[in-house]
């Protein structure tokens, strides 16, 4: 059964959820990408409805369920799970390299490519820490909310099992959708997690289902686009953003710093 006081506050979202549908789904590497509306994640006109997504069908309607859990905060291997991010790498490292992504966005998805090599590398040593924040700005663009339950996916593998969080991270991205119409239905979202690696426990399908990490995700999003994420990707370095005119650009002038 959904949750009646997270719907209802879903509710009083709808009116900003419809601007933020006519927005760009995410800007390119040199300009800055459009600007979602924060606090829209999880928002849609049809969010009142009964739940609808099952492990074989398109989920239809945005509800999230009323057991919401956050990952455990810890350190497993090189994965430290924080209050609202991921750090892969030596968490106490003096250089510290943010990506704020979404699931759903082209460009997030190239420039990660872009930048792998180098990510690799920082994350097997200890000189600098990746945070990632995983941001929900363009579910309410699309019929498969791919942003907020691939976030919510491997927000549960944060919890669950750590050490393969940046694996899954991998597949989630280059397994997108996309068309914002797209079937993309639960068993092919865990599927995908548990091909990269992540051994899923038995409520790895309810909590996907019912987005049980959804508030998690929400509270990241908000943060980050109160810090100034008004689009995405962004890398931000020691906390302050760097941009290329592309994202091969982006990557070498985070590469430089890393290295200063």
């Amino acid at each position: 059964m959904a949750d009646r006081r997270i719907l209802a506050r879903v509710r009083t979202l709808t009116a900003v959820a419809a601007l933020a549908a006519v927005l760009a789904a995410c800007g390119g590497a040199g300009s800055e990408p459009s600007t979602p509306v924060p606090g829209t994640g999880g928002t849609t006109a049809e969010a009142t409805a009964e739940p609808s997504t099952t492990g074989s069908e398109q989920p239809t309607q945005w509800v999230v369920g009323a057991d919401q859990r956050n990952p455990a905060e810890g350190t497993t291997g090189n994965v430290t799970v924080t209050g609202t991010t991921v750090v892969v790498g030596n968490p106490d490292a003096e250089k510290r390299l943010q990506i704020f992504m979404d699931f759903f966005c082209p460009h997030c998805a190239t420039l990660h490519g872009v930048m792998d090599p180098d990510l690799v590398l920082w994350a097997g040593g200890d000189q600098v820490a990746v945070e990632y924040t995983i941001v929900d700005y363009l579910s309410p663009r699309t019929t498969h909310i791919y942003s907020a339950r691939a976030a919510n996916l491997l927000a549960y593998v944060g919890d669950t099992d750590p050490e393969s969080y940046p694996a899954v991270l991998d597949a989630l991205l280059e397994n997108k959708p996309e068309t914002t119409t797209e079937v993309v239905t639960d068993a092919q979202l865990l599927q995908i997690a548990r091909d990269a690696g992540a051994t899923l426990g038995e409520d790895a399908t309810a909590a996907l289902g019912e987005l049980r990490y959804y508030m998690w995700v929400e509270t990241g999003t908000r943060e980050a686009a109160e810090a100034g994420v008004t689009g995405i990707p962004q890398v931000w370095v020691d906390g302050a953003r760097v941009a290329g005119e592309t994202h091969e650009e982006t990557a070498a002038i985070a590469r430089e710093e890393m290295n200063r």
